[in-house]
């Protein structure tokens, strides 16, 4: 340290610097041990790997595997590295995977052996070796898509690879004794590894704004050195000529100024709090542990608690004003029930009411209850002259179009052959869809009694079983919103594909297109023309989605052999392709999908989750914006926003659905426009009816309202959103429409879209957003939003893995906003508020002591004390408040839901409340000071001595204004801020005992001398009581004549909690 600037000892001006690096040293050591200790457990798994020399598998460490390693995985046992399927010990060349560790699922799922690669290796098992292999395996770079993998291996001929051929690292092997396959990523590059991108790091908006405040702090530290250097300069030139003994080095008045500049940012260098960062990071931690720890938000069914995925952004909770949310799984049980379905143009109701269109109020439906046959349906497939292909046709479509995975009841043993009864079977499907469509199917008798990767096994009612080679299977995917499978039955030469998706993909691939229904269409149920009978189905979709049904159509079409080996050529050249490799395969499944004939639909319903109407009226009684995004039908979106409490009876419901960006422009700045009349008119209507000479009188919570949205909801489809998002005009008019509407539902909307909506919404309107998913389609929204909640439902671990916050019901989104986010968001705006204070008060302190010793950058505290003020006497007391204190009771939070708008509107910390405590912290400094100075003025009292009391008596109004602000009071609270007290004269009578030797003040005994005196303890009793009686009086008229929301609030709870004590 230059001596020139040294304000106190140099190794005492290391402390804070050591503290901040220390904390934070302890923090990244005990994470750098848990990351190694779990590092060093996965990197020390088994794995079987084939070693060339001793042409056999030998076990090593996963750390060991490389890139074109063989590698076996046994039955039950983790898969080291994403590896190529080359061989199974199935000898249908398949195996079945459990992925609960990498997206949650448990469902199994079926993964294929490269087909050439498994038919040159079947004929003896035992005797495979890696070594008989020769080609090149081509495939893209390591990315993050678990769901994605093209390529190709180069041998004498290109074989096409998918993802149906990659096991994935960290997936179980289940079901299947064996397999043996080539390792394409190892260690970083597989793709469990590149998803896992550690714990997340966000900036809060409160930690942006006190940025903000602290900068503002360094330029109040530099106005206070330039004050000081001149002042300094100023006193020197007036000491020039002057023989005075205190006037030792004699430099120039400008040099001496410039010196003193710079002592003065080391002397008052604690007003910038540095310790307020590490703070706010100890403060935070311990919040998400009580978050965790809420039992409310525990989930007992599921064992599943609450979990804070990021650790940074509490407050931000309770500052939301849009939530954004999905539907299916996130305010649904996703757990589907098959209720009816419409074949040949015929409704099979199943005991489904289709006369009234309230939801709302229909009689619950138990998700455990059996299906019950509909009665004409069974008829139906009794009587053989009514039969026809058609409902066989589309039982055989839920059958054979899926991918469930058929297990023996009790063993889970895959069934790869038609013997097993049907009564036997049990299914593993990785959609809830799928499950309840399959066991539809069983209940009408219609059973997949087993299913390989090349054949399946229907046992029939009429016909017994029957065997089916599946030839080709076209997954599902989004794009298309279908999934297609080709089949051909044993005993016949007949190709035929079952398609089954979105009625908007079906209808779309019809031979012949269905036209608007009328009507007449309801007396022709009997016709056979495809049109009617599509016209029909598409009433009876109609229906369904007015009851909150899902619907999916089902469809076949007979192709010939020609025709499926030359679009199989198509096909695979498409696979092998390495340029426009999707616009290819998709152009080449459309291909196939076409001239449809439509079988039928079905309504599956997922009912909405317990708790889920209550809670959205909750968050909009808060002020928070509820959006549902949903790609499901219009009616069916409409419905469930009924049932979920999004729309009421009452609300004027604006549909824009829009085919062309002009119709949709005319649309919007009509709707807008027509609400801006509606506004001007009832503001004016107001006007007149009010009564100037009489108040009004509305309830004091309305000091948090804003003008609150006209009884309007806005529905918007995928189509309408897609034409105005690039256009900047009709951006700006869908924000004003929105700004009047108490909902908005936009349905038919995919993946890519919920995030712009979110994105345009933040960004537009600047406001705080939240987005709840429980699936991979959410992943954009969630990872969009300002804060992403995930729910843990039976989609996946996708939405949690990338969110900040999971919990298993939607319900429990109402408490963490209303009640944790409220406290997280008060409890740090206030502790942030404190430590500005107290910092400022200190170096106040120490400024005005300047006025007296020609600004020399000297100190009456010795340095001990001055570093540790915020280390130890002042640290633990505001922690504590943070991490505990309460302005309202939960129950008060939950019942009186208008107090969230103290956070949406800041009203906690604002530039206004930051600059009153920056006055109040200048006044209670001064009152230390100048108390102290006039009380020792003219004495014999020394600079230590001094130093003593005006150090005591900040350390004791610090507290005392932290106490002033404390609302929840516990015995902790007590021990820690009137500890902290006892704790600072504790250690200065221990330190001051010893004769430390200090350079610049002597504080040996000092505290003793002082003690003696009685005008010590005269001045540590007055200086808090005048230095925080402005406060004290303010909270006084506050309380009795102008009281908050809050205080009356408070008001109730104490009355209720006293007559509570006195009933009991």
């Amino acid at each position: 340290m230059v001596p020139e600037l040294e304000v106190f000892g140099k190794e005492i001006a290391f402390i804070p610097v050591l503290f901040v690096l220390l904390v934070t040293a302890v923090k990244d050591i005990f994470e750098d041990y848990r990351r190694y200790r779990s590092d060093k457990e996965v990197n020390s798994k088994p794995a079987r790997v084939y070693n060339r020399k001793t042409r056999s598998f030998e076990e090593v460490q996963w750390k060991d595997v490389r890139l074109g390693d063989f590698v076996e995985v046994l039955c039950d046992t983790p898969i080291p590295a994403d590896i190529l399927l080359l061989q199974s010990s199935d000898p249908g060349g398949v195996c079945y995977i459990e992925t609960a560790t990498l997206d949650g699922e448990t469902n199994l799922k079926q993964r294929q052996a490269v087909l050439q690669t498994h038919q040159s290796t079947t004929e003896d098992v035992g005797l495979y070796e890696p070594d008989t292999l020769h080609g090149e395996v081509h495939c893209e770079q390591p990315h993050e898509n678990i769901y994605e993998f093209n390529g190709y291996i180069a041998t004498e001929e290109h074989v096409p690879i998918t993802r149906s051929n990659l096991l994935l690292r960290s997936c179980v092997l289940r079901n299947t004794a064996s397999v043996v396959g080539l390792v394409v990523y190892a260690g970083h590059e597989t793709k469990a590894m590149l998803n896992n991108t550690g714990p997340r790091y966000k900036r809060s908006r409160l930690e942006k704004d006190i940025n903000i405040d602290v900068i503002a702090q360094v330029v109040m530290l530099i106005g206070l050195c330039l004050i000081g250097a001149i002042g300094n300069g100023v006193w020197t030139n007036m000491q020039v000529g002057i023989n005075a003994p205190y006037f030792i080095h004699r430099l120039a008045p400008a040099t001496s100024g410039f010196i003193t500049f710079w002592s003065f940012i080391i002397l008052l260098q604690v007003i910038v709090p540095i310790s307020l960062y590490v703070s706010i990071e100890i403060v935070k931690l311990t919040q998400v542990y009580f978050i965790n720890w809420d039992i409310s938000m525990y989930h007992k069914h599921t064992d599943r608690p609450f979990q804070c995925r990021a650790l940074t952004i509490n407050e931000d909770l309770g500052q939301i004003v849009y939530v954004f949310s999905d539907k299916t799984g996130t305010l649904t049980e996703n757990e589907m029930v098959f209720r009816c379905c419409s074949i040949g143009g015929i409704n099979y109701a199943h005991s489904v009411n289709f006369g009234s269109t309230d939801r709302a109020t229909e009689s619950p439906m138990s998700l455990e209850a059996p299906l019950v046959r509909d009665s004409a349906l069974s008829d139906a497939l009794l009587d053989s002259s009514t039969r026809g292909d058609c409902i066989e046709d589309f039982f055989l479509n839920i059958a054979l179009c899926n991918t469930v995975v058929v297990v023996g009841k009790g063993s889970h043993h895959k069934m790869d052959n038609g013997d097993a009864r049907p009564e036997d079977v049990v299914y593993e499907a990785e959609s809830p869809d799928e499950a309840a469509l399959i066991e539809a199917a069983r209940a009408y008798g219609y059973v997949l009694t087993a299913k390989s990767q090349h054949w399946a096994t229907v046992h029939t009612p009429h016909r017994g079983p029957i065997r089916f080679e599946i030839l080709k299977t076209l997954e599902f995917d989004s794009v298309r919103k279908c999934m297609s499978t080709i089949v051909r039955e044993m005993d016949s030469d007949r190709l035929v594909l079952y398609s089954k998706g979105a009625d908007s993909t079906i209808y779309h691939n019809l031979s012949r297109q269905a036209t608007v229904p009328s009507p007449e269409l309801h007396k022709m149920a009997d016709s056979e023309s495809a049109d009617s009978k599509a016209a029909i189905t598409e009433q009876h979709l109609s229906m369904y989605s007015k009851l909150g049904l899902r619907t999916l159509c089902m469809a076949k079409r007979i192709i010939s052999k020609d025709e499926y080996h030359e679009w199989l050529h198509t096909y695979t050249q498409a696979q092998l392709s390495r340029e426009d490799k999707e616009n290819l395969l998709s152009e080449s499944v459309r291909c196939i999908e076409r001239q449809l004939d439509l079988l039928g639909a079905t309504g599956i319903e997922d009912r909405l989750q317990d708790g889920v109407p209550e809670t959205i009226e909750g968050l909009r009684t808060a002020g928070v914006n509820v959006w549902v995004l949903t790609g499901d039908k219009q009616e069916t979106a409409i419905s469930v926003g009924h049932s979920s409490k999004l729309l009421s009876a009452d609300m004027d419901v604006i549909v824009l659905n829009a085919t062309s960006k002009e119709r949709c422009r005319e649309m919007l700045m009509s709707r807008k426009e027509e609400i801006n009349q509606q506004m001007e008119s009832c503001s004016g209507s107001s006007a007149q009816s009010s009564s100037p000479g009489r108040p009004s009188l509305r309830p004091l919570l309305s000091r948090w309202d804003s003008a609150p949205p006209s009884s309007r909801a806005l529905v918007l489809d995928g189509t309408t959103i897609e034409h105005i998002l690039p256009d900047r005009e009709m951006r700006a008019a869908l924000l004003e429409v929105v700004k009047h509407c108490k909902s908005v539902l936009c349905c038919r909307v995919t993946p890519l879209q919920k995030a712009e909506v979110v994105r345009l919404v933040k960004e537009e309107l600047g406001v705080m957003t939240l987005a709840v998913g429980d699936g991979a389609n959410d992943v954009s929204m969630i990872q969009t939003a300002n804060v992403g909640v995930g729910i843990a439902g039976r989609e996946g671990n996708q939405a949690v893995i990338a969110s900040d916050f999971s919990m298993a019901r939607f319900r429990f989104l109402e408490r963490l906003l209303l009640v944790h986010g409220h406290w997280s968001y008060s409890r740090l705006a206030n502790m942030m508020l404190y430590f500005f204070y107290k910092n400022v008060a200190y170096a106040a302190v120490l400024f005005w002591y300047q006025l007296f010793n020609g600004f020399s950058a000297s100190t009456p505290i010795d340095g001990i004390n001055l570093i540790i003020f915020n280390l130890i006497y002042t640290s633990l007391p505001i922690l504590v408040v943070a991490v505990a204190d309460q302005d309202l009771h939960a129950d008060t939070l939950l019942r009186d839901k208008c107090f969230y708008k103290q956070g949406q509107q800041c009203k906690v910390y604002t530039r206004w409340r930051f600059w009153l405590t920056m006055l109040d912290a200048l006044y209670e400094s001064a009152v230390v000071f100048f108390i102290a100075y006039g009380v020792y003025f003219n004495t014999d009292v020394g600079v230590a001595e001094f130093g003593v009391v005006i150090n005591f008596s900040i350390v004791v109004t610090t507290s005392l204004h932290l106490a002033l602000e404390t609302l929840h009071w516990t015995w902790v609270h007590h021990l820690i801020l009137w500890g902290s007290i006892v704790v600072t004269f504790i250690f200065n009578m221990i330190y001051m005992a010893i004769d430390t030797k200090q350079n610049t003040i002597d504080t040996y005994w000092v505290l003793y001398m002082a003690a003696t005196n009685p005008t010590y303890w005269f001045v540590l009793l007055v200086t808090p009581i005048i230095a925080l009686l402005p406060r004290l009086v303010a909270k006084v008229i506050e309380q009795e004549w102008f009281p908050s929301c809050v205080l009356q609030a408070r008001a109730l709870e104490g009355s209720i909690a006293k007559h509570t004590r006195a009933v009991s």
